[in-house]
């Protein structure tokens, strides 16, 4: 039952997409040709970039092409057969692809070019039990390129914003211990300047000590020769007088 309804989505966009118009029916009527047409490929880029005729096709995130050979190409359809594999195979696809058609359709004007915006795929193979985004869905398109640009530069930029953050809170870090350092360093002088205060002080009040004592003992000397002095004229007189008797 899945299998018809896959097949039946996928016959609905074929016969959508090829009956839409045709290259008869604008020679017909003498009207100006359509454009050339394109499919906006995300296989090998990133960005994306707009291909004819790819060999590898990335039709959604969940399935790719490989190989494909095509047997129609525009104005309004293309018609290709390849290989096809995806995250919703794995690990059988991988390894061993299956063969798949793919439909492209719902031509529409994007940024001045034409683009595919349709896609349907069908085979004989397992299907998915979620086939819509799968086998049939919408194409990547370049207005989705530049959604997905602007947010990878407006995630750039807010990167860039928190490394400036980051950086300039390292440069305070920084900048506070070398504040708190030469705190520090004034601190240790400081202390180093009042040590040394206190050791002239102390070495100064050494000097005064001894300057004192060495005057007091000045002054005991003096007094000891001078006591001394006045014992030797007594004695001196004492003697001298009992002789002139």
């Amino acid at each position: 039952m899945r299998t018809v309804t896959i097949a039946a989505a996928v016959a609905t966009l074929v016969s959508g997409i090829v009956g839409a118009g045709s290259g008869t029916a604008v020679a017909e009527t003498g009207a100006t040709a359509p454009e050339p047409i394109y499919v906006f490929n995300l296989y090998g880029a990133e960005e994306g970039r707009a291909d004819r005729r790819p060999a590898n096709l990335v039709a959604s995130e969940f399935s790719s092409l490989s190989e494909l050979t095509w047997k129609r190409w525009g104005p309004y359809a293309a018609v290709g057969t390849g290989k096809l594999s995806g995250t919703w195979c794995m690990p059988g696809c991988q390894e061993e692809p299956y063969t798949a058609t793919v439909l492209l359709g719902g031509a529409r004007t994007v940024k001045g070019k034409r683009y595919f915006t349709r896609f349907g795929i069908t085979g004989d193979f397992p299907k998915p039990e979620e086939h819509v985004g799968t086998l049939i869905g919408n194409l990547p398109k370049p207005e989705q390129a530049d959604r997905a640009e602007q947010n990878d530069r407006a995630d750039q930029d807010d990167q860039a914003e928190q490394d400036d953050r980051t950086e300039r809170d390292d440069r305070t870090e920084r900048d506070d211990r070398t504040e708190q350092g030469g705190r520090t360093e004034q601190g240790g002088r400081a202390e180093q300047g009042g040590r040394a205060e206190q050791g002239s002080r102390a070495e100064q009040g050494g000097r005064g000590g001894r300057a004192d004592r060495a005057e007091q003992g000045g002054r005991a000397d003096r007094a000891d020769r001078s006591e001394q002095g006045g014992r030797a004229e007594h004695a001196g007189r004492a003697e001298r007088g009992p002789r002139w008797h």
